[in-house]
């Protein structure tokens, strides 16, 4: 996993110096979450569990003040935690149900309730954590959550 985060930044590089990248040339991962509170649901992407080194639990660390979503990789059970589905290309689907989280979120950042949200994120291997800023977040229709 180290090795593909080292060429991916090295490709990253050297496509900025040419002036982009094309992600149909490249397997570039890009960690992403969408949040919906009107089905209270957070939906996980394989490219987040992917960046994360495909761990068998996960938990959400929320900071208020910044705004900032964590998803950070756990080894075990702990409190807090959710099991990942293992992947299966066909259906593969990893959605959590957290209706007081997702209100915090809300009203934290003062989202509008109809709307879902999908935000891109940072990965942080020495951590074992993705992190998403939620002022960045883009607004999607229902249907495509």
């Amino acid at each position: 996993m180290q090795n593909l985060q080292q060429e991916n930044r090295q490709r990253g590089k050297s496509a900025l110096k040419m002036g982009g990248i094309s992600v149909q040339e490249h397997n570039i991962v890009i960690p992403g979450i969408s949040l919906c509170q009107k089905w209270g649901k957070i939906r996980i992407f394989h490219s987040t569990v992917v960046a994360l080194g495909e761990p068998k639990y996960i938990r959400f660390l929320f900071n208020p003040e910044k705004r900032g979503l964590v998803v950070q990789a756990c080894a075990r059970k702990e409190a807090e935690c959710f099991r990942v589905p293992k992947y299966n290309p066909e259906n593969w689907k990893f959605k959590i149900s957290s209706v007081p989280m997702l209100r915090m979120i809300w009203k934290t950042c003062e989202w509008d309730t109809e709307k879902t949200y999908r935000l891109t994120g940072i990965c942080h291997s020495e951590y074992n954590l993705v992190e998403f800023d939620m002022k960045q977040a883009t607004v999607l229709t229902v249907e495509k959550f």
